[in-house]
């Protein structure tokens, strides 16, 4: 555990210690951010008490896509932390991506960040932009203080919409598949016990989807605590 200071800090952003930003580390600590390197099972960047923020570049983002990695890191953000943000960095998606990637994949993964997983994307240009975005967060979550704030969260009524919307948080699962699921098995309990032979039984679930299911639900919890 490392701890990075200045004189006069009085915040103090906790780091994973594996984050390559030696930029963006010294604009906070010249902002006054003291900067706790540990190790993190989630997130980047962690501002007490309840946020936990995911950078990305956008080169790292086209390739999370690619490899399947993005839903299930964005479903233990939504799950595991109370208010969840991802910094996507980088002046656009036309210099430095991968060339197997199209531009309705990368704004399809943005819509279904802010809509299946309710977790905002705020978009920054370089790592002291994305500095400068930490401290106003840090800032604002100060002058909240021990309050979380309002909440303002979808809540399903129906104990039908109320399943199809557990489903949903699922990697791949939209209101269609949702539905499919609960059609053919009945349950959520029934569709977590099911094998990946009998997931194949539901129209259009690929293997790739199937896989990403299984790495949700099959994983132990306490891999995926912040710290």
């Amino acid at each position: 555990m490392k701890k990075i200071v200045n004189k006069a800090m009085n915040q103090t952003i906790i780091v994973d210690y594996r984050e390559c930003a030696d930029v963006l580390k010294q604009e906070l600590v010249n902002a006054d951010i003291a900067i706790l390197e540990k190790k993190l099972n989630i997130g980047d960047y962690v501002i007490s008490p309840d946020t936990l923020v995911e950078r990305k570049t956008t080169h790292d983002f086209c390739m999370s896509i690619i490899d399947g990695r993005l839903f299930s890191q964005a479903y233990r953000l939504a799950r595991f932390a109370e208010n969840p943000i991802i910094i996507l960095e980088g002046e656009s998606f036309t210099k430095n991506v991968p060339v197997n990637i199209g531009i309705s994949q990368i704004k399809g993964a943005l819509i279904s960040l802010a809509q299946t997983f309710r977790i905002p994307v705020l978009r920054t240009m370089n790592q002291k932009d994305s500095a400068w975005h930490l401290k106003q967060l840090a800032s604002q979550r100060k002058r909240i203080g021990m309050n979380k704030g309002p909440h303002y969260g979808y809540t399903p009524k129906k104990l039908q919409t109320k399943k199809e919307y557990v489903l949903r948080m699922l990697p791949g699962i939209g209101p269609k598949k949702a539905k499919q699921l609960l059609d053919e098995f009945g349950s959520i309990t029934n569709i977590v016990n099911a094998s990946p032979e009998d997931l194949k039984k539901v129209s259009g679930l690929g293997q790739k989807t199937i896989d990403e299911i299984f790495h949700v639900i099959r994983e132990e919890y306490t891999e995926y605590s912040i710290y």
